[in-house]
């Protein structure tokens, strides 16, 4: 029996293994009962002191909110994936043009692609436009696409009722048939029975076959798709009019479809040499993802705010570590009978670390809660300037990257101290009295300080920097006036306007009627308004002769919309009763077109075609017209590119483009627009009961074209003055303590003779060091984080002396306060009471 029980527990046996399983069951409870005991000593202390832990979680919230809004837009916008099948297989197809720069396609060019490409499943064109859709219980003014056969192929969408356009719909002379979306369908069509009604877009009547869910909104929140070739397509390999999407089959790259798209189309455009205006004839082409495409400029802005929540989160995390340094410094003593009752290093570090991780997951759900409310106001001013907004919340993404920011954080600012509070001997620290090693700690808090500014005047700097290119971008002349103009957009029905001669004939009476409101100063169409973002242009032939060319922005107008504008005449006449439809055909061009094409003469008198974008130019001979006027430069792309060489036709002897695509002006005699908004849209309903109205005021639509300047403007600023307001706290509490901790010096001091200015200089003197250093070496941060923003910047240079003398200035000044305040404070108490305080 012995023998047996002895082999029993010999080594490798069941019941030796049962122990050393057992010793590590009791080990690993051990280890999670010592955690649980941290945690809960952890939340005790803290609840000693509300106000500290108060401070320290609206300081993590600030640091981890700002991180957590800024990281569900870049989530949403820039990383996830787009709602169509396999999205990674889309691509945005472009022509390069001559300049180096992207082209909408030609539809020879398209044609040829779709012919001769192997490495697309499908390609599909397409062109989009707001106008008036006619046939439900009331106008609607909505997004119409044009699309080309393969559009839906493309997408990979089905119908959620009937069907979709097919091959056969896509065809010279084919019936027109349209999809809608399922909003549209519900809101103006009646839901289902959307299907077999006839609705008019563009003067034609379309028989509704299909909707698609509401989900699919493909360009731009469309809700009408119509056919593409059921009209014949010219034949000019320089009339780019068109965008290209296409769905690459699986396993090939967008660079793929490069190398081969590339050198076909060159080949395709050497066979047009003979074409009008061969400098507009493709040199190439470029293939990139459609999810760039589509967030285009906002990738850079959006990077740059990501960058510059992180650098608030540092700053917070640079507060909290100097604040938990003299939190550890003032519990020295604690720490040491900790050590003495036996503690080890391990378990001291692993308190301190407790507290940060209970600081950091207080911070982090008042940070979730923050970031959720800055993501409300991001997405009201960022509606206008940031794409896919609809997509950015907070899903499983973001809230996995809140918690990894605590786990982050808890490690940036609790382990230094931690550090710094273990090393602290332990026989010194008790002979001191529990002060520790303030001399250790002085430099470590003058290396947080300077940290906290460095960081502080980067963010203020970018700021700065924005701010004063914000003020150049809206205090740009424009060439017009904004103040007090209404807008809208009016779209005739062609099935009601048949002839180009109709169209001008309403405008006539419009423009009258209008005119006679009360208050109203002036009246006027126009085709192209002013910061629009595009303008059509293009070739024009000078002076009767074709191989005379010139470019220059193509402009239908009124008279009266230079005077609504406040567009100034520089030389020559307006459009008047002389230029009447049978008459010879005028045109006033821009200061810039006729500084261009005819220096050092006087304009009036030669003679511009419409080039390309006037069917009057395929006429034998080719219509020109005889300038009239000279009037100023209008910036209508945005306010930021200054205008450039435009003709302006009169409506009168263009009504072919005033149809679909044009804008009444009207300006109050009284500066303010709203008083005559009313009777505006009043007219206008009168005048035709089946125009959508659609009333705004120029000078907002000026502002939504600077809304992702602004935007970035009101973020990089929030998050300057968040990193200002911490960098401020931050200085205070280090000195406040330190001011504290030197109470019996400073009583020492004044009861030898020194004055209160000279001991408060003292302080100031050295709390100002760590300030400066801070200063000098934010200063060559900023200058080269300055380069990011060079590219979003206007009228100031990333270097800009004044910014960054004006940043350093307002940052020197806020840290002198929160030193001045506590030192103030620490020299007004009598000398006596200081020198017994120990």
């Amino acid at each position: 029996m012995r023998r047996h029980a002895w082999t029993d527990r010999s080594p490798g046996s069941r019941a030796d293994a049962s122990d050393v399983e057992g010793e590590r069951s009791r080990g690993r409870g051990n280890r999670v009962e010592s955690v649980k005991q941290d945690l809960r000593y952890a939340a005790r202390s803290l609840m000693k002191s509300p106000g500290f832990t108060l401070v320290a979680v609206l300081t993590l919230a600030l640091g981890m909110g700002a991180n957590t809004a800024i990281f569900s837009l870049v989530h949403g916008v820039l990383l996830k994936p787009l709602p169509f099948d396999h999205p990674e297989e889309l691509v945005w197809v472009a022509e390069r043009g001559q300049s180096g720069g992207a082209n909408w396609v030609t539809w020879p060019n398209f044609r040829d692609w779709r012919a001769g490409s192997r490495s697309f499943q499908g390609l599909t064109a397409y062109q989009g436009a707001t106008t008036t859709v006619l046939g439900g219980e009331a106008p609607a003014y909505t997004s119409v696409a044009v699309v080309s056969q393969d559009f839906w192929r493309v997408f990979s969408v089905s119908p959620a009722e009937g069907r979709l356009t097919v091959e056969g719909d896509h065809g010279v002379g084919q019936p027109p048939v349209a999809v809608v979306g399922e909003a549209f369908a519900r809101e103006a069509l009646g839901g289902p029975a959307a299907l077999g009604r006839t609705i008019e877009v563009f003067g034609t009547g379309y028989l509704v076959v299909g909707i698609v869910a509401a989900g699919f909104q493909f360009p731009d929140a469309t809700q009408v798709w119509v056919p593409l070739e059921i009209e014949p397509q010219g034949e000019s390999r320089t009339a780019h009019n068109w965008h290209v999407v296409g769905r690459l089959h699986s396993g090939f790259q967008a660079q793929d479809a490069f190398l081969e798209l590339d050198p076909l189309t060159r080949r395709l455009v050497a066979t047009a040499t003979g074409e009008r205006g061969s400098e507009y004839l493709a040199t190439g082409v470029f293939v990139t993802p459609l999810q760039e495409e589509l967030v285009g400029d906002t990738r850079r802005p959006l990077l740059l705010l990501m960058g510059a929540s992180v650098f608030v989160l540092l700053v917070a995390c640079t507060n909290l570590a100097s604040t938990l340094l003299a939190r550890g410094t003032a519990r020295a003593r604690e720490m040491a009978v900790r050590s003495a009752l036996g503690a080890g290093r391990g378990r001291i570090l692993a308190q301190f670390l407790s507290e940060a991780w209970v600081l950091s997951l207080l911070g982090g759900g008042a940070g979730l809660a923050l970031g959720l409310l800055l993501l409300e106001g991001v997405r009201t001013a960022g509606a206008e300037s940031i794409p896919r907004l609809e997509t950015v919340g907070v899903d499983g993404p973001v809230l996995l990257f809140t918690l990894s920011l605590v786990l982050l954080t808890t490690l940036g600012f609790g382990l230094l101290p931690a550090l710094l509070t273990t090393e602290d001997s332990q026989a010194r620290t008790l002979r001191r009295g529990g002060r520790g090693n303030d001399g250790y700690r002085g430099r470590w808090w003058g290396i947080l300080v300077a940290t906290e500014v460095a960081l502080a005047l980067c963010l203020l700097t970018g700021s700065g920097l924005l701010i004063r290119s914000f003020s150049a971008v809206v205090s740009e002349d424009g060439g017009f006036d904004s103040e007090d103009v209404v807008v809208t957009p009016v779209a005739l029905s062609g099935i009601r306007y048949p002839e180009p001669w109709d169209h001008e004939r309403f405008w006539e009476e419009m423009l009258a009627r209008v005119g006679a409101i009360p208050g109203v100063s002036a009246a006027g169409v126009i085709t192209s308004l002013p910061v629009s973002g595009f303008v059509p242009n293009g070739l024009v032939e000078l002076d009767g002769d074709p191989s005379l060319h010139g470019n220059g922005v193509y402009v239908v107008a009124s008279a009266g919309a230079f005077e609504a504008l406040d567009v100034p005449l520089l030389q020559g006449r307006l459009f008047d009763e002389r230029d009447a439809p049978d008459a010879p055909h005028a045109v006033v061009v821009s200061r810039s077109f006729a500084d261009t094409y005819w220096p050092g003469e006087d304009p009036i008198g030669h003679q511009v075609s419409g080039g390309g974008m006037d069917p009057l130019w395929s006429a034998d001979p080719p219509v020109f017209g005889t300038v009239v006027g000279v009037v100023a430069d209008v910036r209508y792309q945005t306010l930021t590119q200054a205008g450039r060489p435009t003709v302006y036709w009169s409506f009168r002897q263009r009504p072919f483009r005033i149809g679909n695509g044009a804008s009444l002006l009207v300006e109050s005699g009284s500066g303010d627009p709203a008083l005559v908004a009313g009777g505006v849209r009043a007219a206008v309903v009168e005048a035709d009961p089946d125009i959508a109205v659609r009333l705004t005021y120029l000078r907002d639509l000026v502002s939504d074209s600077v809304a992702e300047r602004r935007f970035l403007l009101m973020v990089m600023t929030g998050f300057a003055a968040m990193a200002l307001l911490l960098a401020a706290l931050g200085i205070y509490g280090v000195v406040s303590y330190a001011v504290a901790r030197r109470t019996r010096e400073m009583g020492i001091r004044l009861a030898l003779g020194a004055t209160t200015g000279e001991v408060r200089v003292l302080v100031l003197r050295g709390a100002m060091v760590p300030v400066v250093l801070g200063l000098g070496g934010g200063v060559f941060g900023a200058l080269a984080l300055s380069r990011l923003l060079s590219g979003l910047l206007y009228e100031v240079g990333p270097h800009d002396p004044v910014t960054f003398l004006g940043t350093a200035a307002l940052l020197l000044a806020t840290a002198w306060v929160a030193i001045w305040i506590p030192s103030r404070r620490g020299t007004g108490v009598d000398p006596m009471v200081t020198m017994r305080v120990e």
